[in-house]
């Protein structure tokens, strides 16, 4: 498949290009997350820009709406699939997290031991973690006094938490105004039975790719954590339960595998349409670590621009600024005392048509941030 229709069908899919004729189109931030089933989220503002921006301008939410959403527990954050922060649905955190958090653990092993935090310590903290939330949502600094009510050590706190998380013990709680909190995982996540791990791994590889096809099985195995055997297996699986709406795309050179329905909508789209869609002048300010990029396995060289031969990874704090599908430089939202400064570092000139569209995006995250906003392009390397 050529690079330019891959970005195209990646683009439509991921809910950055649309409508998608195939379901309907998300009118919240929670629905944004509850169908790509996992966001990376480490970045806490940037990442809520990129769940909002996947909603149509006229019905669009600012950072203060979703924020809310995320403080009632419509939308929680957590470490699962990867070693990373991830925004998830609540109906959604119980079986990813017994998915995946054995796999986590073992990742985090030798971490978590040389921090000091393996066997009787590690099992004493996350009891004074689930004691702690128990009798509401608790911030770190709140945590770590308990910790140390309990004769043990705060070093290392970020540790005794991701452990409380993959134990189904905590999971992020209502905003303490600045800083973020931790509740108890049953108060914010439904009851429900464990699922065969099977039956999670299909649905997994279901769900990723209605908003990330078409993708390879490295790519679905970097994205979930999982290994290329399962992966295999579950996309076997996929296939049979969906009735064949999981396929493997007709391709001579990849093992691309896609939504039939949602590559259907793609294929569908009115000639004018895919023209806007697939504007080559169309700039996309994008988190570093959103899932058009995160989405797949390195190097990623569908974003590669002529002339630069590097991969493609999250330099934070910049982020992703591309048209087209492909990188044309960096941005960034810097926030302090009440104002926002939009920071651009283009790679390159842009042409008119480019520079209107940028224009265009960089008010659309002015009125998503909801404050006064000043935009500073930095020079390119070299002037």
């Amino acid at each position: 498949m050529l690079a330019a229709e891959l970005r195209s069908r990646r683009l439509f899919a991921q809910g950055l290009r649309g409508p998608d004729a195939s379901r309907p189109a998300p009118t919240t931030a929670p629905e944004v997350v509850r169908r790509a089933l996992a966001v990376q989220a480490q970045e806490y503002l940037p990442a809520q820009w990129g769940l909002a921006q996947r909603i149509a301008p006229d019905g669009r939410p600012d950072a203060a709406a979703v924020a809310a959403a995320i403080d009632r527990g419509e939308i929680l954050r957590t470490h699962v699939l990867r070693p990373t922060w991830h925004f998830v649905a609540p109906d959604d955190a119980r079986w990813l997290l017994e998915l995946s958090a054995p796999r986590v653990r073992r990742q985090m092993a030798g971490t978590i031991r040389k921090a000091g935090w393996d066997g009787e310590a590690g099992t004493r903290a996350v009891d004074v973690v689930a004691r702690s939330v128990a009798g509401g949502h608790r911030t770190r600094g709140e945590i770590a006094q308990e910790l140390e009510r309990a004769g043990l050590p705060t070093a290392g706190l970020l540790f005794v938490l991701l452990i409380a998380e993959l134990e189904l013990v905590a999971i992020s709680g209502a905003s303490a105004g600045r800083q973020r909190t931790y509740a108890a995982f049953d108060e914010r996540v439904p009851a429900a039975a464990p699922r065969p791990r099977e039956e999670a791994l299909a649905e997994l590889v279901d769900r990723a790719l209605s908003t990330r096809g078409p993708a390879t099985v490295r790519d679905l195995a970097a994205w979930s954590g999982s290994t290329l055997g399962d992966v295999r297996t579950a996309l076997a699986a996929a296939s049979e339960r969906s009735r064949g709406r999981i396929e493997r795309f007709d391709d001579d050179e990849e093992e691309l595998w896609h939504d039939a329905e949602v590559a259907a909508a793609w294929s569908a789209r009115p000639a004018a349409r895919a023209a806007h869609d697939d504007d080559g002048e169309r700039v996309d300010l994008l988190q570093g670590y959103d899932e058009y990029i995160m989405g797949y396995a390195m190097p990623r060289a569908y974003l590669q621009p002529p002339g630069v031969e590097a991969p493609i990874i999250p330099e934070f704090p910049l982020h992703a600024m591309l048209a087209g599908g492909v990188m044309v430089g960096r941005w960034a939202p810097v926030v302090q005392g009440g104002r926002a400064t939009l920071r651009v570092l283009p790679w390159r000139v842009f042409s008119r048509g480019e520079r209107r569209s940028l224009d265009a995006g960089l008010a659309e995250v002015g009125a998503f941030l909801g404050m006064s906003t000043d935009v500073a392009f930095e020079p390119m390397d070299g002037e």
